[in-house]
């Protein structure tokens, strides 16, 4: 009787140990998950527009409202209605998806062009999404000669999944 219930004890003693390892490994495969970026992620994003510009007029000086789709693939955070607001270099950072984006464009007034400086932040937990964008005026073409101030362009809104959900 003695010898059964020492071996009854170890082998209580053996499974308390291996759930806790099991548990442990859980959590372990639950926070690396979550601190992953998706890989496919259709957002509908709304909110307000504020674009400021250099010369501002009366009409920019009013915020309007934006509504539109992101699609977050790769690493990159794509506007499905703007091929120029795109930004890449996705990562998530505590909560916070985060993504870089620098372009350069001709300009559509004379023969200058525009360099765009955009970054993107949408939050996993609440949906809040910011976009800023900043321009620059060159006199020559690809981000050449001399430079005069563009425009900011900044959105502030939420976001909320098509489909999925969010993260």
């Amino acid at each position: 009787m003695g010898i059964a219930r020492v071996v009854r004890s170890g082998a209580s003693i053996l499974g308390q140990a291996m759930w806790r390892i099991a548990i442990l490994v859980c959590f372990w495969t639950v926070n690396a998950a979550a601190g992953e970026l998706p890989k496919n992620l259709l957002l509908k994003c709304e909110g307000k527009l504020t674009v400021i510009l250099t010369k501002p007029t009366i009409d920019s000086l009013s915020p309007k409202t934006f509504s539109t789709t992101l699609s977050l693939r790769n690493g990159e955070l794509a506007d499905n209605g703007s091929a120029f607001l795109n930004t890449g270099n996705c990562e998530l950072k505590n909560g916070i998806v985060i993504c870089t984006g620098q372009a350069v464009y001709p300009s559509t007034i004379d023969a200058g062009s525009e360099s765009r400086v955009m970054k993107s932040y949408i939050n996993q937990e609440t949906g809040e999404y910011n976009f800023f964008m900043e321009t620059t005026h060159h006199s020559g073409r690809n981000a050449t000669g001399s430079k005069s101030e563009g425009m900011k362009y900044v959105r502030n809104g939420l976001c909320r999944t098509i489909g999925k959900p969010i993260f």
